[in-house]
This record gives structure tokens, C-alpha cells and sequence, in this order.
């Protein structure tokens, strides 16, 4: 299984080059696998990429906590894998009406600030006074886990240097998903969440990951994609292990709810968006609004908290 599981990996590091410096003409070939998602034997040695060791203590530090218009906000740090620690704010109505509740891990999008970005705030609020706790996460190179491989965070500074570089990007989206893991195992473990009822809610380039994460990590409930494709206007092309089109049919049958724009300049309806939403298996659904990239409306919100309550019951 190693045997084959690295050469499948040498394969298509050799293949993403090969695109990356062929005519500009050619198809990425990230379309390969929208088009025909690897098969179960080959998926199964991906999941070898997210294996990490669940006896490593958390380490947890307590940042701040505070308290407004009913809303607990913990400012905190754990540790991921060895040497990773992760940052995160987690929310919660400061009156629980159940202790062991229902909660969603929240992934931002490509942005400086990260999990402390405006429309990330506004989504944990909006869960947490429907009365669910909800733990928005740092990932990596964002937020308050900036490092000096992202400086300025323009469109063209995230390609050049992370979402267009094969090998970078797939320990990124590597690191995410056991992020994400290790944030479930935290809820439950350090904060009395019922392990059934954990949703994964991802907005924007947090979409895209979540599509892998929600298809490699078995344990969640539901997932939401806010915003998010196969790979976004600027992308050229990734490795097998780091495509959504592997995944996304792999988050069923748990359920997947997708939002996005008609408008959307980022994430293109037609080449992006519904392809990869045809290769999701039932439950599924998706909501097209009249809106561009990163809008949602009081119509999705509504929409959002109502399909969250009937599927984290």
C-alpha cells in the first residue's frame, strides 16, 4: 500500500509540472479528475496524507474571553500536530440551552485576518445565537498563523506562492484538513460537543478545502459550502490528493449544502461550480443567488440556519 501510495504521489508531481510548464492551450490538470475522480483504491492511499497521532496533548491556552449581547467569545490556542498549534475564537451563547449541543468548525477564506475577518464574525454569530457553539479557525500562513510565505495577500501573491504551487499546496490543504480533525476531537473532548452532531462549514477558499476535508473526515455530521468551486479564476492546476472533484462525492451520505453566486467572478458557475457539485452524491443541494463572489444574503443566512437545524438534530 505504501509502495503504491508513493507512486502515485511521484506521478503526479511529475504530471503537475509537466502542466505547469506546457503551453498556456493545454488543460490543468486538476480538469482530469473533475471530469473522472480517481477510484476508491487510489482514494484510499490519500488518506494516509491526514493520518496525525490523536494521543499528542491539545496544550490549551486560554487568550481572552469575553462576553457581548449574550455571545461568549474564547480567544484560545491548541495544539494540531506536533510543533502546529492552532488559533482559533470559539462562540457560544453565554446561556446553553443544552450542554452537549450541536457545533460547527468554521473555515475562512483567503483573507490576512483570517478567522477575525468580518464576514467570518458575522457567520459565528449568527450560529451562536441559534444556540450552537462554533469554533472558527486559523489555517495556515492566515490570521495570527501569518508566516513570511504570504505578505502582502493579494490574488496574485497566494497563486504565485501557495495555490499554484502543487507540492506547497498540498501540505497546505494537508495541514487544514488534520486541523480540522484535531477541531473535532477538541469540541468534543475539551468543550462537551456531542460528536453526532458537528457540522463543517467552509466560505470561499475555506469551501474548497472543506470539500476535502468534508470527504476525508468521516466523523462530521453535515457540511456547507459557502462560495467555493473546484479551483478558483486564477488557479492553473493541483495535485490529485489536494483536488476537490476526489472528494466531494465522498462527503455522501452525510449531508452537503452549497450557496453560491450567479455573479461570481472567482468562482465561475459553469466551469467551476457545477461541475464539481454533479459529482456529489445525495443529500445534497445548492442555492444559486443573484450575487457575486462572497455575498450572502439575509435569504442564505435564513437558509443556512434552517437546513443546519433540520440535519444537526
Amino acid at each position: 500500500m505504501k509502495n503504491l501510495f508513493h507512486l502515485v504521489l511521484a506521478l503526479a508531481l511529475i504530471w503537475s509540472v509537466m502542466v505547469s510548464v506546457g503551453p498556456a492551450e493545454e488543460v490543468p490538470a486538476a480538469d482530469e479528475w473533475l471530469a473522472r475522480p480517481v477510484d476508491d483504491r487510489t482514494f484510499q492511499t490519500y488518506l494516509d496524507f491526514f493520518a496525525y497521532d490523536r494521543r499528542v496533548p491539545f496544550d490549551l491556552r486560554i487568550l481572552d474571553v469575553a462576553e457581548q449581547e449574550g455571545i461568549r467569545k474564547e480567544h484560545l490556542s491548541f495544539e494540531s500536530t506536533p510543533g502546529v498549534r492552532v488559533f482559533a475564537q470559539l462562540y457560544r451563547p453565554v446561556v446553553l440551552v443544552s450542554p452537549k449541543g450541536p457545533a460547527v468548525i468554521l473555515l475562512h477564506g483567503g483573507v490576512a485576518t483570517g478567522k477575525d475577518s468580518k464576514a467570518i464574525e458575522m457567520l459565528a454569530v449568527l450560529q451562536a445565537r441559534a444556540g450552537w457553539k462554533v469554533l472558527a479557525i486559523d489555517m495556515q500562513y492566515f490570521g495570527e498563523r501569518s508566516t513570511d510565505l504570504l505578505k502582502t495577500y493579494t490574488g496574485q501573491e497566494k497563486h504565485e506562492r501557495l495555490y499554484n504551487r502543487p507540492g506547497t499546496y498540498l501540505g497546505w490543504v494537508t495541514q487544514t484538513v488534520k486541523d480540522v480533525s484535531r477541531s473535532f476531537d477538541f469540541l468534543v473532548e475539551q468543550r462537551n460537543v456531542d460528536p453526532k452532531r458537528i457540522a463543517l462549514m467552509g466560505f470561499s477558499r475555506g469551501a474548497q478545502v472543506g470539500a476535502i476535508a468534508g470527504g476525508a473526515e468521516r466523523r462530521l455530521a453535515a457540511v456547507v459550502l459557502l462560495h467555493g468551486g473546484h479551483f478558483d479564476a486564477l488557479e492553473c492546476g493541483h495535485l490529485p490528493a489536494a483536488c476537490p472533484a476526489n472528494y466531494i462525492g465522498r462527503i455522501s451520505p452525510r449531508p452537503l449544502l452549497m450557496i453560491n453566486g450567479n455573479h461570481d467572478t472567482d468562482y465561475l458557475k459553469d466551469t467551476s461550480v457545477l461541475p464539481l457539485f454533479r459529482l456529489a452524491n445525495p443529500p445534497k443541494l445548492i442555492l444559486w443567488r443573484d450575487t457575486r463572489h462572497g455575498v450572502l444574503t439575509e435569504e442564505d443566512r435564513s437558509a443556512m440556519l434552517h437546513w443546519l437545524k433540520e440535519n444537526l438534530k
